[in-house]
């Protein structure tokens, strides 16, 4: 039996926002996410209570299965969090997100996502990943959270 080799990519991006650091930084934690993408409705398992924290363990559902994310760093002075996702029998995914003001009343959100496969199907679906295809996913996510600060 051969020995499976994980594929791994990677991609940054950045969003940047009509508003401060300090107001668009909350919008990227699991219940605030809730206010912009379609659909999320995280399930909080760890701690019991808890709204966003590091060490937090909280469960997803989407229309490719679902997903295991821990809260693994969270710096609200610096305004920035690292999650873990696992999706298993697929892939696992880091997610660095750091927010900074830009000077003018606007912020930046800078995202990297790195993959890892944890099956040949996770492989392929990592295989398929493109920079293009994560920049347009950055430009949806400038829009909803765009939308989601004019109605706040």
């Amino acid at each position: 039996m051969e020995a499976f080799i994980p594929a791994t990519i990677g991609f940054t991006g950045r969003i940047v926002l009509g508003a401060g650091a300090d107001r668009i930084f909350p919008f990227f934690s699991p219940l605030g996410e809730k206010a912009w993408v379609p659909g999320w409705n995280p399930r909080i398992l760890h701690p019991e209570g808890a709204e966003w924290e590091e060490g937090m363990i909280f469960l997803t559902q989407d229309e490719r299965g679902g997903a295991i994310w821990f809260v693994t760093r969270l710096d609200r002075a610096s305004r920035e969090v690292v999650y873990h996702r696992v999706q298993p029998g697929r892939c696992e995914a880091r997610i660095d997100v750091r927010c900074r003001d830009l000077g003018d009343g606007s912020a930046e959100a800078a995202v990297a996502y790195s993959f890892v496969g944890l099956s040949e199907a996770g492989n392929r679906e990592i295989s398929a990943m493109t920079q293009d295809a994560y920049d347009a996913k950055m430009d949806r996510w400038r829009v909803w959270i765009g939308s989601a600060l004019d109605r706040a």
